[in-house]
């Protein structure tokens, strides 16, 4: 299983505090008439309980807001993605640690961080894309998120190579958006739409801390060689515009399996320095290594060591 979350440890957002009261569970509503046709509606009076307020307008709302202003004032997230600089050493290295690493375990029952060597971990089948709205968000605001996940997954598909696509059919990679008090409601909807997810990455996502800006966690078959079967994605309803696509855009192409972290990975949006808020060229470059014919899932470490600096030097000049 592999287990990501947008939590910076250091960086930009790391060093910023803001100030921001508790916020009590104190206003709830039943069910859900806002789901759009591609999306499933989750809301119902068995299944989750949900805020009537507008996301945007809450505490948390407001804190992120402010955090999103002073980061683009101070030039974070940035949303170029062409960036030069690139060799074919540095994204061979660059693809070790963020593809053939753990960035969080779920072991002893919690989320703890790892950095420890995986597999190489990937889908084998096509990504069909779900995606699941609380009744706090609005109908226009659902759109908007669709539009924008429907690009993200071009994007995805256009890098990689592998069949990415947003569907109103039976999906495999559920991407909820969520306020914070209906994503801390929601196990029976975890449950429902991924039987198989473990009560401590059930626990992880209902007991998302303000400085978790996002997550992903994603399933394999019976082994990684059978690659990944299925993955749940969770974006905060409270997100200003480009929190909000930074969470799209870094958690679906974790999802995919590029998994960790690096600070050493730069131009790019899997550093926790937060100075890109877009998937790069350099990370799209590391999507085209990751489902390149020549790997497959549940490859060592070693054995992909042995390919990495030719297909790294490949990747780049056809790139």
């Amino acid at each position: 299983m592999i287990f990501t979350r947008n939590t910076p440890r250091k960086g930009a957002l790391a060093r910023m505090k803001f100030a921001l009261p508790i916020i009590l569970a104190g206003l709830w509503a039943a069910g859900s008439a806002n789901a759009q046709q591609v999306t499933r509606a989750i809301a119902s009076p068995g299944d989750i309980a949900v805020s009537a307020a507008d996301p945007f307008g809450t505490q948390l709302g407001r804190y992120y807001r402010q955090m999103e202003s002073q980061l683009v004032s101070q030039g974070y997230l940035r949303q170029d993605r062409r960036v030069g600089g690139l060799d074919p050493q540095t994204l061979a290295e660059n693809f070790m640690a963020i593809a053939m690493r753990s960035e969080y375990s779920l072991r002893g029952g919690g989320a703890s961080h790892s950095g420890s060597a995986a597999p190489l971990r990937r889908w084998e089948q096509p990504i069909r894309i779900n995606v699941h709205f609380g009744a706090s968000v609005s109908g226009a605001q659902q759109r908007s998120d669709i539009a924008a996940l429907r690009s993200v997954a071009n994007r995805l598909q256009r890098a990689s190579g592998h069949p990415v696509g947003v569907t109103n059919g039976p999906g495999n990679f559920h991407v909820l958006v969520l306020s914070d008090e209906e994503r801390a409601n929601a196990r029976s909807v975890l449950q429902q739409l991924a039987p198989s997810m473990s009560r401590a990455a059930q626990n992880a996502i209902l007991r998302m801390r303000r400085n978790t800006f996002c997550m992903v966690v994603a399933m394999p078959g019976a082994s990684y060689a059978q690659g990944y079967q299925q993955a749940i994605a969770i974006v905060r309803a409270e997100h200003p515009p480009r929190m909000r696509q930074s969470c799209m855009e870094e958690e679906l192409a974790q999802g995919m399996g590029l998994a960790n972290d690096s600070p050493l990975a730069r131009p790019s949006i899997f550093n926790d320095d937060e100075e890109f808020g877009v998937l790069t060229r350099h990370d799209e470059l590391l999507l085209r290594i990751l489902y390149h014919n020549s790997l497959r899932p549940g490859m060592s470490p070693n054995e992909v060591d042995a390919r990495i600096g030719q297909l790294a030097q490949h990747i780049l000049a056809s790139g």
